[in-house]
């Protein structure tokens, strides 16, 4: 990629995602797997779809693990 398409592009999604990357990496350096765990489940999200989503994911790591040969 050129210098001038660089300077005409209004959004870098590859530059937003290690942004994004890094500043989670930051925040839960240190952090145990439940810490973690309960971080990723305190955020919330301005999308419907994805505060959907997370709600789900969220209700099935707090319902704990299920057994799928009982179905």
């Amino acid at each position: 990629m050129t210098d001038d398409t660089r300077k005409k592009k209004k959004f870098d999604s590859v530059e937003f995602m290690r942004r994004a990357r890094a500043r989670i990496t930051a925040e839960i350096a240190g952090m145990t797997a439940e810490e973690m765990v309960e971080w990723f489940n305190s955020k919330r999200y301005s999308d419907p779809v994805l505060e959907a989503m997370a709600a789900r994911i969220r209700k099935s790591t707090q319902d704990g693990p299920t057994d799928s040969s009982d179905s």
